[in-house]
């Protein structure tokens, strides 16, 4: 970069700096000669603004006026001409008094230093610090082209441009997990990285700018990884941050591909456990070929619009699971059901998704078969649903409307609301758990850590209350349907 105390140290010039010393360090991107007293809608910015000052007034007011424009148009410094046949020999009082209220930097120009020196001057230090960003560039590209076929491409790749440059860079998975960043990079800087990645839509596949971060996407339809370079960069690393994002593209692409065929392998395994009738030897032989070594697996199914973005982003968040790509859904295999929920829950929120019960390997096609069925129910509810709750959920909604659930549960229950709020928890919860162990009095007792006389007395409330007969295998069910609607449809 240029700036105004290059132009006045350049001892071929001759240059004396008059007021606005402040200022020295503005960038010069041009030198411009003008003797208008409104200059401003011809600059653009960053000038080393000429003048002679031939019709400009030297009283302070109008000084202050001229300046206070060249400063908003965004000029880097005033340059007055003096000497022999011009209109000022020294720097008049006002126009130093403006320049220095203004901050302006304000050269006097000696007779002996042509207008025509200065612009070539300065042209001339503006293309020859490009022409050294430009080498330097050069330069770094050809490290980072280097490393770039070592065995650890990535790593190399970092640490070569942290050698070269200031400017920090992270690179993350397409689930925000981080992958790598240059050495010594601090971890508020990471963190804040990783936060400008999340912040990006999960299928975004371009270039995008989100806070003080340039977020490159690396997939062309399904996002792979995303590389954060801080936006913040002098000109040479802007010029090579685009080859360094290349070559870190391409070292991510390829190892994508080459992991594809065992993806490949693996959703053709799934799909041979999931055949039914399959025998126990011959699934355990094809879970040994592909690394399942757990005694029981649940299956998750996912209906989404765009199932493959959807299957890379749960393969990247699950790298043990087994999966495969249905028609419009996505098909699961975990051993750990706290992971798949938690994985289903980032990746594929708000999708309707079914999840079926544990099953050896041999069985998987029974947990599947449980997990599709669950799925229109998942978009019924809005929620995961699970084949432990499914089957109740299932019949509950088959009903009607949830507002006919709803009327029912009310119909059945409206009793006991108009209890006192704690005699109806009491209630309800006594109701509940009495009806968890088939109307079994002692264990009914032992998990309400109450008497058996007293959950008797309470059970005889419940039914004067709704008018239901308690020993009735009908009239129970009703009230567990009641329950069981209230908890599946909340108002």
């Amino acid at each position: 970069m240029l700036t105004v105390a290059d132009v006045a140290a350049a001892s071929t010039l001759g240059l004396s700096v008059a007021a606005g010393a402040d200022g020295l360090q503005r960038e010069v991107t041009s030198a411009h000669v003008s003797e208008l007293t409104a200059p401003g809608d011809w600059l653009r910015g960053g000038e080393l603004l000429m003048t002679v000052g031939l019709v400009l007034p030297m009283e302070l007011a109008e000084c202050r006026a001229y300046v206070s424009e060249c400063a908003q148009a965004g000029v880097a410094a005033l340059a007055l001409g003096l000497g022999h046949g011009l209109p000022y020999k020294s720097c008049p009082e006002p126009l130093r008094i403006a320049a220095q209220e203004c901050s302006v930097p304000l050269l006097t120009v000696p007779d002996e230093t042509p207008f025509i020196a200065i612009t070539k001057w300065v042209f001339a230090a503006i293309a020859a610090q490009e022409r050294a960003h430009l080498q330097r560039a050069m330069e770094i590209n050809r490290r980072l082209t280097a490393v770039a076929t070592s065995s650890a491409p990535l790593a190399a790749l970092l640490l070569a441009w942290s050698e070269s440059s200031a400017t920090p860079c992270v690179v993350c998975d397409s689930t925000g997990r981080l992958v790598g960043a240059t050495p010594v990079t601090p971890a508020d800087v990471v963190r804040r990285a990783l936060q400008a990645a999340s912040a990006c839509p999960p299928d975004q596949t371009s270039w995008a700018m989100v806070g003080e971060f340039e977020v490159h996407t690396v997939g062309a339809t399904v996002p792979l990884a995303r590389i954060m370079l801080s936006a913040d960069m002098d000109s040479t690393s802007r010029s090579s941050s685009t080859v360094l994002v290349s070559l870190i593209a391409l070292d991510i692409e390829r190892r994508d591909l080459s992991g594809r065929a065992e993806r490949e392998r693996r959703s053709q395994v799934f799909t041979q456990l999931l055949r039914p009738g399959i025998k126990r030897e011959r699934a355990q032989q094809l879970a040994a070929a592909v690394g399942l070594d757990a005694a029981y697996y649940q299956v998750a199914v996912v209906a989404a619009d765009d199932v493959d973005a959807l299957a890379f982003r749960l393969q990247s968040g699950l790298e043990s699971a087994l999966l495969r790509v249905i028609g419009g859904t996505v098909e699961v295999a975990h051993p750990d059901l706290t992971a798949l929920m938690d994985a289903l829950q980032t990746h594929a929120a708000g999708l309707p998704s079914g999840i079926g019960a544990p099953t050896a390997p041999d069985t998987l096609a029974v947990s599947a078969m449980q997990a599709r069925s669950l799925v229109p129910v998942s978009a019924r509810l809005g929620r995961i649903v699970t084949a432990s709750e499914g089957a109740t959920v299932s019949l509950l909604l088959s009903l009607g409307s949830p507002d006919a659930v709803r009327g029912f549960a009310d119909a059945v229950l409206a009793p006991m609301d108009q209890l006192d709020p704690r005699e109806r928890l009491e209630l309800v919860r006594t109701l509940e758990q009495w009806l968890r162990v088939n109307g079994a009095w002692d264990p009914a007792a032992a998990r309400l850590s109450l008497h058996r006389n007293t959950v008797r007395n309470r059970i005889d409330r419940i039914a004067q209350l709704t008018g239901r007969r308690l020993d009735d295998g009908d009239d129970r069910m009703e009230l567990w349907l009641a329950l069981k609607a209230r908890a599946a449809l909340p108002q």
